[in-house]
């Protein structure tokens, strides 16, 4: 019996070696198998180059032989990397120029392929992909921001027009002003200047000094008309005629077809916006017209914008209204989009 206790004892321990040496070769094993993938990715970073473009480069280490799929976005680009061999997720690295980087992180997909996502501080322009058996070199340009120049019409000692409600045409056109201003700029599109931010005087001249160097203006005003009956949106671009240069008008050197050419322009931001403005909003007749105005004289596309009639009920009820503001001002970013989507 003593020797039958025994022999089971020297079984059960040979077992328990057995079972002991099993778990540390699959420990050992998994930990092999864990850690069999290559580091694929050499060097990260961002290079300026000497046309103010970037490049989005990455350097694979030596047969990390890969396939990419590349896809760009508005302000970045993802990344699909099929290697083939096992890969371990590389670990995130600061980049140069850091400022224009948002972030970026990898992601596993099976054992050889690697997700990447890139994201930029900037909406850029793709101009070049381009990869070769250790590198891929993605190349941009940060998109322009626009300058436009929101003319809100009158103001201080020029109330402008009268409304139904007893309010003034420079309240109303501060007003949406201020919201049109809010509104571009939350988009990341453009830069805006206002020509009064208050209720103040501003001179014709001081206006367009402070629209210098802008790519468009927007002036906004309320029309009002005898007929209470008439209402509706109108946008005013300067008139075809035999430009005659003088001090009023644009700068001495900019000759005729300068100003034929700036004119065609405005008219062409004039037609996309009458295209995006919302049903709610009435034209009059003929929305989009001409006259001849200071403020729309100048080296650059330039409107003035009639934001409906303030002596019509229903137009002086929408003009007071936030909801009617948000919607027209969203039409005159959707049109500015358009306006601007080749450059």
């Amino acid at each position: 019996m003593h020797e039958i206790q025994n022999c089971c004892t020297v079984i059960k321990r040979i077992i328990f070696i057995f079972v002991s040496i099993f778990i540390f070769f699959q420990s050992g094993y998994a930990s092999q198998i864990e850690h069999s993938g290559i580091q694929p990715i050499q060097k990260i970073y961002l290079q300026k180059n000497s046309d103010d473009s970037y490049s989005f480069c990455i350097d694979f280490v030596e047969g990390a032989v890969f396939s990419p799929r590349i896809h760009t976005l508005p302000n970045g680009v993802k990344l699909i990397l099929s290697f083939q061999r096992n890969v371990q997720t590389p670990k995130a690295r600061e980049m140069l120029n850091h400022r224009l980087i948002y972030g970026y992180f990898f992601e596993q997909i099976g054992t050889s392929s690697l997700l990447m996502i890139l994201s930029l501080r900037e909406k850029v322009i793709f101009t070049e992909k381009r990869y070769t058996s250790n590198s891929i070199k993605l190349t941009f340009k940060i998109k322009k921001k626009h300058n436009i120049v929101i003319d809100a019409g009158h103001g201080g000692k020029d109330p402008g027009t009268k409304c139904l409600s007893g309010d003034y045409e420079k309240n109303i056109a501060l007003v949406t002003a201020i919201e049109l201003r809010n509104e571009l700029i939350a988009s990341g599109r453009y830069n805006v200047i206002l020509t009064r931010d208050r209720d103040k005087f501003v001179s014709i001249n001081e206006r367009k000094a402070l629209a210098a160097g802008a790519d468009l203006l927007i002036s906004l005003h309320t029309d009002s008309n005898s007929d209470k009956n008439m209402r509706g949106m109108s946008v005013y671009t300067l008139p075809i005629l035999n430009f005659i240069k003088t001090k009023d008008n644009l700068p001495e050197e900019t000759e005729n077809n300068q100003y034929y050419k700036i004119l065609s322009q405005s008219r062409r931001f004039a037609n996309i916006l009458v295209s995006y403005i919302p049903n709610m909003c009435k034209f009059r007749n003929h929305p989009r017209r001409d006259v001849e105005l200071r403020i729309l004289k100048l080296p650059f596309p330039a409107v003035l914008i009639e934001l409906g009639c303030v002596s019509n009920k229903i137009d002086n009820e929408l003009l007071h209204s936030k909801d009617f503001r948000e919607k027209t001002n969203r039409a005159i970013l959707y049109a500015l989009d358009k306006y601007f989507e080749k450059e």
